[in-house]
């Protein structure tokens, strides 16, 4: 007998962690996806998951279970998506979430290239880091972008772009700073504006470059990324900001560059496991990989 449909129910189950919401996601009743998980354990002869209030919790066997068969799973679903997608209409809405300053400055032109296929429309949802990963989780969103690591047990992905952290100041604090060399010491004498209290660019850019913190008094918290470039434009101490933020403001002598380049962050395009089995989300992710790679052109164009 095959067990292939139960099988599938319960990786939902597990990676869902709840039989309703994996019933659901399968377009099966709640009784039927009981039924499928009762059928493995009495295949295998043990328990599965745990029962909870909210809920369900993975057994020991279900872990390994879920090693042995889930990526061998969502490959059969890939190829069968792929014949699917041969026949059968992509037209729809599609979600996409992922932070506003990538999506406003670099990724507006890989959605107009979507769009301009004319299969699908789109609905972005804007967020940080958290937002984005629950807006997946909870199938709001069927793809994502985001500059931090998925976690592969959760989510596939694939790399879409890079971003290179910058160390800039306005035109005043530049001219100063560029009199010395630039160093973790010299720096905690100006200001600084970042998105949070805990440093996050600004904490990366220093270990990686100077394998020192930054010890420059806080000037302003602002957790928009875009809105940082312009409080230092207008004079305000200095920051750390992706090149496609200040590319522009630098070209133009309203930010000044300083100290040496800083890491890349990788940007991915991530999508729950399983969720390339639908034709809509297969295609769109296509076309948007299609067009990898806009900002890292650039910025290997701008030298």
């Amino acid at each position: 007998m095959s067990y292939f449909v139960q099988l599938r129910t319960f990786v939902e189950v597990y990676r869902c962690r709840t039989i309703t919401k994996a019933a659901a996601n399968l377009g099966l009743s709640q009784p039927a996806a009981t039924a499928h998980i009762q059928s493995i354990e009495s295949l295998i002869g043990v328990e599965l998951f745990e029962r909870k209030a909210r809920g369900v919790e993975p057994t020991a066997a279900a872990h390994d279970l879920a090693l042995q068969v889930s990526t061998h799973l969502d490959a059969v679903e890939q190829k069968l998506a792929s014949v699917r997608n041969r026949s059968k209409a992509v037209y729809g809405t599609l979600n996409i979430a992922g932070p506003a300053e990538y999506i406003s400055h670099i990724a507006g032109a890989q959605f107009a290239n979507l769009l301009q296929a004319g299969e699908v429309n789109l609905v972005v949802h804007i967020g940080n880091k958290e937002r984005i990963y629950q807006l997946l989780t909870e199938g709001t969103a069927e793809l994502a972008i985001t500059a931090s690591t998925p976690d592969p047990e959760a989510f596939d992905y694939q790399i879409i772009d890079s971003e290179r952290l910058m160390l800039v100041a306005n035109r005043f604090t530049g001219t100063q700073l560029q009199q010395l060399p630039v160093s973790a010491e010299q720096l905690a004498l100006y200001p600084v504006v970042s998105y949070d209290s805990t440093l996050p660019l600004i904490r990366q850019y220093f270990n990686a470059v100077f394998n020192q913190s930054c010890q420059s008094p806080i000037a302003a918290i602002c957790p928009d990324i875009r809105a940082i470039a312009g409080i230092v434009k207008a004079g305000v101490g200095y920051s750390v900001l992706p090149d496609y933020l200040c590319r522009d403001g630098i070209k133009s002598g309203e930010l000044v560059r300083l100290g040496a380049a800083g890491p890349e962050n990788v940007i991915y395009l991530v999508w729950r496991k399983g969720a390339l089995k639908h034709p809509r989300v297969s295609y769109a992710k296509d076309i948007l990989m299609a067009f990898a790679n806009i900002n890292k052109y650039a910025a290997d164009t701008a030298g």
